[in-house]
């Protein structure tokens, strides 16, 4: 694989908790959402206290981040993506929200790791196992409509965003879901090609896998459907109660059919 990390600063007078919150729910999003074949994508966030500093060199950036592509070829592809003109504007713009464009500096690293031992990769693939069973579970609650059991796979504080704006919390969580499938019949949602990523520790980690939702008109068996096809982009973190999503991106792709199904008429 290719791994590139970047040196990120923030720009000047936006707090710490601030740049998080924007880069983690504005700018990640933006750039999984402009710039796909990105395999692995991780925001580290300086913390200061604790830091070794130096007098010869201090520690001038506030986000090491990390991308890994397939292979050198998937990360030409980035490049040539990241240079259209149109793509280029969306994301300086953007980053003059977040960024000291000034010090930003990106390369290529040859990384190499040491062994994983046998505890720590039995730890991740429990937790794998546990996230994938998750986005299962997920699926069934959706077309069972047992709402709640939605907080069998998302923590009350989460964040999302299903293409209607920055949302929070589990409530809200619920009622964009019930605003569109109270109104339809049955509904089949399909997961797969899902990539799961566990971070250091085996606590937190990301997965992103593909959705097809299939949406039938109410008392209709065999008249008009709907679907939706997107990409799910979650963070998870394992709470006492288990893991759980604690920020959700649904892209949208491409949707098809009689949109009356999932919305309510006027």
């Amino acid at each position: 694989m290719i791994k590139v990390i970047a040196l990120l600063k923030a720009k000047p007078g936006l707090s710490r908790a601030a740049f998080i919150a924007y880069y983690e729910t504005r700018h990640a999003p933006l750039i999984l959402s402009l710039l796909p074949g990105i395999a692995d994508y991780r925001r580290n966030y300086v913390a200061r206290s604790g830091a070794f500093e130096s007098a010869v060199a201090a520690i001038d950036f506030d986000s090491v981040t990390e991308m890994r592509f397939a292979d050198r070829a998937a990360y030409d592809r980035f490049l040539a993506r990241a240079a259209e003109p149109a793509i280029a504007q969306a994301i300086a713009q953007d980053e003059e929200n977040v960024f000291d464009r000034t010090a930003t500096r990106m390369f290529v690293v040859d990384e190499t790791p040491s062994s994983v031992g046998a505890p720590t990769l039995l730890a991740e693939l429990v937790a794998e196992r546990a996230i994938r069973d998750g986005l299962a579970r997920f699926a069934r609650v959706l077309d069972t409509k047992d709402w709640a059991a939605l907080a069998d796979v998302f923590t009350h504080d989460l964040t999302f965003d299903y293409g209607l704006g920055e949302q929070a919390g589990i409530a809200a969580l619920t009622a964009n879901m019930r605003r569109f499938l109270d109104v339809c019949g049955s509904t089949q949602h399909l997961i797969g090609s899902i990539v799961v990523t566990i971070d250091p520790g085996a606590v937190t980690a990301t997965s992103r896998a593909y959705v097809q939702a299939r949406h039938q008109r109410r008392d209709d068996p065999l008249g008009p459907v709907f679907d939706s096809n997107g990409e799910y982009v979650d963070r998870w973190e394992h709470r006492p109660e288990g893991w759980r999503i604690v920020r959700r991106d649904a892209l949208w792709q491409t949707q098809s059919g009689e949109a009356g199904v999932i919305y309510p008429p006027a």
